[in-house]
């Protein structure tokens, strides 16, 4: 039983062993919080024998749409920059004002969005979801959602969907900070919503027949 999702360096698996040697990224990289190397993420959260179901990234396109600001604003200096070589200004004093404007006002936006995209994913095992959260080299956040914490699963398109991308929303029971969380740019996430949504199903199952034994019991032995 496997269903392979390709996007970008990291090969998203569903399985049904233990074995996380799987998963492919690259490059391998750590820098202060910044943690590249999804292998070691999962055995620090992942109990012994739990297995991993999904891991996928975001898609592509959300680093398009968080940078979109920054690419008009590269654009135009760029054009500012032929423009004063047309008019026979300095150029060098000219490249120097570009060059500093778009490191304050562009670099770091763009590093921002390039590291929300590459290294954010979502992780579900039997046992819980967990989203990693990249927002830059000094911050990692990572959130391992219990499923016994998940209400439900629910998707909706995103740009009248015209693009293999949704949003995925999981109602909580408790605690985060709000009653639910909504993940975006999630590749095709109608599936990654089955897929969390079974694992829910399977986990209240096996409550209801514990539940059921129990009562059965306390019946028998009186």
């Amino acid at each position: 039983m496997s269903n392979t999702l390709k996007t970008k360096n990291l090969v998203s698996h569903r399985i049904t062993s233990t074995n996380i040697d799987f998963l492919i990224t690259s490059p391998l990289v750590r820098i202060f919080a910044l943690e590249t190397d999804v292998q070691k993420i999962i055995k620090r959260f992942c109990n012994e024998g739990e297995c991993v179901h999904l891991v996928t990234p975001y898609h592509t396109l959300s680093f398009f749409f968080a940078s979109l600001r920054d690419i008009v604003i590269s654009g135009v200096l760029i054009g500012a920059g032929v423009f004063s070589w047309q008019m026979g200004w300095p150029m060098l004093a000219t490249i120097i004002v570009l060059t500093v404007v778009w490191f304050v006002f562009v670099f770091f936006n763009l590093l921002k969005a390039y590291l929300d995209w590459a290294y954010d994913c979502i992780i579900v095992t039997q046992d819980k979801v967990i989203l990693i959260d990249q927002t830059s080299i000094f911050k990692q956040e990572v959130k391992p959602i219990y499923v016994d914490n998940i209400g439900g699963i629910s998707t909706s398109t995103q740009f009248w969907n015209l693009f293999p991308f949704g949003i995925v929303k999981m109602h909580l029971k408790e605690g985060l900070g709000g009653d639910s969380l909504v993940l975006r740019y999630v590749p095709r996430a109608s599936e990654v919503a089955a897929v969390i949504s079974n694992i829910v199903t399977e986990y209240q199952r096996k409550q209801m027949k514990k539940e059921d034994e129990k009562g059965s019991s306390e019946q028998s032995g009186e």
